[in-house]
């Protein structure tokens, strides 16, 4: 299980006539039901961390034991989460709830093992859009020893663990503007005056490696940012004949890959119903990008599909429908599917380059569980729960058998 593409006979044997029953399920901390807003896996430390609007927990995922728990400070709420969580640091931004709190926002980064803050930081994030309950994407990011952190104005570096300002960088003002860092740059997306801007950034020195013009032709109506390594954008054009596609962008900033948003492998959905955890709505696992796509006007159940991310190619579409949570895992990639009138969900196990099944399970639960996310930790399954209740455990794990 070392190696970065696990053999296939790690799942055997393909199916299982028992369904998989918990092994742990973590405790309530008996305070009022708070839905799950992002979940982290730190593998160097063990710990599967669920954060919610005001705290941020952390549990053992051999044991199921709360490590530690982190409260939003005063009358903040979390804003921004960090995709991931590296070098034992996870960053987080929270500001007050209230419509002049980004301008009082503060960014903090915890020690994962500890729980206990690093350093911590207050900045204006007013210049910022912001318009719902959830977590605004793309203005907090970590990547080797830089913590990053995006304003209407600029990005600034901080390094992960002491907090020193190590550069910053302006950026064109918008108040969408979104980054994400991996690969040994930061990627920055501007869009103003109907024109889309991406950036790139050095992470050692701050310094700018290439700005350009998106390469579309037409007008846009959005524009996301799906990752910096490979650096991937979902461009939404602005009416029907507007570009609408998936671009993955080369080391000078030119077109490498194209795929059509509509096409063959049918429409592919940038915001899949049911799929809660929005980094895995697209997910790219070796050379395969994992979306999720409508197959037909007359076939509208989203089932998950794979694309080369070398050559666009459409490679293969699952036959499996209602897919609530992924998480790839060595070259393939866990999903489970979810039923709200049964007391038992399925996990698959897709060979992520050909789409085949190579396992399933049945997984025992709750009826009013379900899963926001899901994480793989050597042979277990660590499923986040989307809600916290005397009823539901907020974290639960499974061993594969």
């Amino acid at each position: 299980m070392d190696e970065d593409r696990a053999p296939q006979t790690v799942w055997k044997p393909a199916k299982r006539l028992r369904a998989l029953k918990p092994v742990w399920q973590a405790a309530h901390d008996g305070r009022a039901d708070a839905g799950a807003l992002a979940s982290l896996l730190d593998s160097g430390s063990g710990l599967v961390l669920r954060a919610a609007f005001d705290r941020v927990r952390a549990f053992d995922a051999d044991t199921g034991e709360q490590r530690w728990a982190w409260e939003v400070p005063g009358r903040d709420v979390l804003s921004a989460v960090a995709d991931e969580a590296t070098g034992g640091v996870v960053l987080l931004a929270h500001w007050p709830d209230t419509s002049e709190g980004p301008e009082k926002a503060g960014v903090t980064a915890l020690d994962t093992a500890s729980g206990k803050g690093l350093w911590s930081a207050r900045l204006n994030l007013s210049g910022l859009s912001h318009h719902d309950s959830g977590l605004r994407v793309g203005t907090v990011a970590l990547s080797g020893e830089c913590a990053l952190v995006t304003t209407g104005e600029k990005v600034v570096a901080h390094d992960a663990r002491t907090g020193r300002h190590m550069w910053s960088v302006p950026h064109e003002e918008d108040h969408g503007v979104r980054i994400a860092a991996g690969g040994g740059r930061l990627v920055v997306v501007t869009e103003n005056s109907d024109t889309t801007t991406v950036l790139t950034v050095a992470l050692a020195d701050g310094a700018v490696l290439w700005k350009k013009p998106l390469p579309v032709d037409g007008p846009v109506g959005a524009v996301g940012l799906l990752g910096a390594d490979p650096l991937l954008l979902a461009v939404e054009g602005e009416g029907r004949r507007g570009p609408h596609r998936l671009l993955r962008l080369d080391e000078d900033g030119g077109t490498a890959v194209e795929i059509p948003m509509t096409g063959g492998h049918g429409t592919i959905r940038t915001a899949p119903w049911g799929v809660n955890d929005g980094r895995r709505r697209f997910t790219a696992v070796g050379d395969t990008l994992l979306a999720f796509v409508e197959p037909s006007p007359e076939e509208t159940l989203v089932r998950p599909a794979g694309f080369s991310l070398s050559t666009g190619r459409h490679l293969w579409t699952s036959d499996h429908w209602g897919i609530v949570a992924l998480a790839p895992h060595r070259g393939h990639v866990v999903m489970v599917r979810h039923y709200d009138e049964s007391f038992s969900s399925q996990a698959y196990v897709l060979d992520a380059a050909t789409g085949r099944e190579v396992a399933r399970r049945s997984i025992r639960r709750t009826g009013s569980d379900e899963p926001y996310t899901l994480h793989v930790h050597g042979r277990r399954l660590l499923w986040v729960s989307t809600s916290s209740t005397a009823a539901t455990a907020p974290v639960k794990a499974y061993d594969w058998r």
